[in-house]
């Protein structure tokens, strides 16, 4: 119903102009007022923590790294790591809910229907109070892939513009996962989705190639003393390849045709070339002038082509890192029901395990152009866990040491008899529905649930409550698992010659005997200690803590925090 302006008083009209005109000019806009989520009110008074699930720990290996399945909301889960990760993530991968009003999706523990005249704003809210979070997690040079389909490409664009920039927005690909297509839609049968890629800061993002195919390389059919090549004209085409952007670019080369050779002095009747194409339009070289002087002699050629000579630029192939990657992908390794639903039914030994599965090889080779081998991959709609799976496979491909992070709920029990048991037989091995056995991939995994740590009317109740209950958190923020010591007082972990305490207690009687213990460890140490002082610990208490780096808890969670929620 229309709201009746003329009953309000002149304050109240002050504060709906006010509103107004507070209001962005272009971008999206959406009413938030109508899609409050149900996770706010469960963590209404209540901070989020991890406790750690002992009895499904995997670990195979020492010397690959730990993986993360965290079971819970991906609001909680993303406000943990916050705390424990804000910077430190190279690769995010989503696959969130595609809103496609097929029951596919609850909001407010509601299926948001095909009909709700609010489904783009729930679906909105929800994805902006997420991604907000996950671009704090982020380094510098980190990417997210964010895959979707044509229900909210359009919404999600604009979206991923606004919280990550339209200037980082590195390209949209159409993958298709379905090259059958859908043949029971009505006007044209659906053969693809996509994934919307942004980095954090896209002058510090890198994307890496493909390997060239056996038919790339034939390509390069000609050799010389250096290596095989292939020719490509040496004047610019395409954008930036006009005289008047690029004048720098434009100048006289002469060609001696008797000793074949190049130069940009004038010789003994030589012949002049310029970047002039068919069409007489004034173009521009590749390179400029001092960059020719240096590789013309083995770079260049020159050739007559049509009664004219042309300058030609050899494409070398040790100089190709590989095929690069294309906003198109065709191939059958995309095809979700052979990579995605079969390869579940394979792990699983049964049919309809998990709606929708992605392309194992789809996750893989995006993870693959935008990671490094030692990166932090984070999923925080993991599903049936296709992107850990597809992390553990390409550590195999390239002897990576890549580690993944999974956030996911448990929803129809999802985490418990899909996500965790993936993980697990990916890890160990299984036997496929045709009886052949799988190899395990090996790796090591630590699952954790979110949980909550009540607030009370006493903040230094919640300062010693959230101490007593963040241990976890700190061993994640760390990377160090291994508990070797267990006080009244305090705690001692280590992982890989790296040493880390948490002292939780309000009497600081117990340090000397937590001192003793660290002087006798080797390796880098890092003492975690309880203080009430927001401005950190008195050093005066550790002036003979030799080697060992000092952090207050638990300010700096309620710092983070305290920009997450509300109260």
């Amino acid at each position: 119903m229309a709201k009746d302006y003329s009953q309000l008083s002149k304050e109240e009209l002050l504060k709906v102009i006010e509103k107004l005109e507070s209001r962005k000019k272009y971008g999206l806009i959406w009413d938030e007022e109508k899609t409050k989520e149900q996770f706010e009110k469960e963590s209404e008074n209540a901070l989020p923590v991890l406790k750690e699930i002992k009895s499904n720990e995997i670990k195979t290996d020492p010397t690959k790294p730990t993986n993360i399945l965290i079971e819970g909301d991906n609001y909680h889960a993303l406000s943990v790591l916050n705390y424990t990760h804000q910077g430190k993530v190279d690769v995010i991968y989503i696959d969130p809910p595609y809103n496609t009003g097929n029951k596919s999706w609850k909001y407010n523990n509601q299926y948001v229907e095909r009909d709700d005249a609010f489904k783009h704003s729930k679906w909105l809210s929800f994805m902006s109070k997420r991604l907000y979070l996950a671009k704090n997690l982020l380094s510098q040079e980190g990417i997210i892939i964010v895959a979707i389909d044509d229900y909210e490409h359009h919404t999600l664009r604009l979206l991923m513009d606004e919280i990550f920039g339209e200037d980082n927005r590195l390209g949209t690909i159409t993958v298709v996962h379905n090259p059958r297509g859908r043949n029971d839609e009505k006007f044209f049968a659906t053969m693809h989705e996509y994934m919307l890629v942004y980095a954090r800061n896209k002058d510090f993002a890198q994307v890496g190639y493909f390997e060239l195919s056996d038919d790339d390389i034939d390509k390069y059919n000609k050799s010389d003393d250096i290596s095989a090549y292939n020719e490509t004209s040496f004047m610019r085409t395409g954008n930036n390849s006009n005289r008047e952007t690029r004048p720098n670019l434009f100048y006289p080369i002469y060609y001696d045709p008797e000793t074949d050779k190049l130069s940009l002095t004038e010789i003994k009747e030589p012949i002049e070339l310029l970047p002039i194409n068919e069409a007489g339009e004034e173009k521009t070289w590749r390179w400029g002038k001092t960059t020719f002087e240096e590789l013309c002699d083995t770079e260049l050629l020159v050739r007559e082509v049509k009664g004219h000579y042309r300058i030609f630029k050899k494409r070398r192939i040790t100089n190709i890192g590989g095929k690069k990657p294309k906003t198109v992908w065709y191939d059958p390794r995309y095809d979700a029901s052979t990579y995605g639903i079969m390869v579940l039914q394979n792990i699983f030994g049964e049919k309809d395990v998990f709606p929708y599965p992605k392309s194992l090889y789809t996750t893989l080779d995006i993870i693959k152009l935008v990671s490094k081998k030692d990166s932090i991959v984070l999923d925080f709609f993991a599903g049936s866990g296709t992107t850990a799976h597809a992390v553990f496979e390409l550590n195999k491909t390239d002897n990576g040491h890549r580690s993944c992070m999974i956030c996911t709920n448990n929803e129809n029990n999802i985490c418990e008899e899909v996500t965790y048991p993936r993980i697990k037989k990916v890890i160990n091995g299984y036997k496929k529905k045709n009886g052949n056995h799988v190899e395990g991939l090996g790796g090591n995994l630590k699952y954790f649930k979110t949980t909550f740590v009540k607030n009370s009317i006493s903040r230094d109740d919640l300062k010693i409550r959230i101490t007593r209950e963040c241990a976890e958190m700190l061993c994640l923020r760390e990377g160090i698992f291994e508990e070797v010591k267990t006080e009244y007082d305090y705690r001692i972990f280590e992982q890989n010659s790296r040493i880390m305490a948490v002292y939780y207690s309000l009497d600081l009687g117990g340090l000397e005997q937590l001192k003793n213990d660290l002087d006798k460890m080797n390796g880098e140490k890092i003492l975690y200690c309880f203080t009430f002082d927001p401005l950190g610990l008195d050093k005066v208490d550790f002036v003979d803590w030799k080697g060992v780096i000092l952090e207050p808890i638990p300010q700096k969670i309620l710092d983070i925090y305290g920009q997450i929620y509300e109260y």
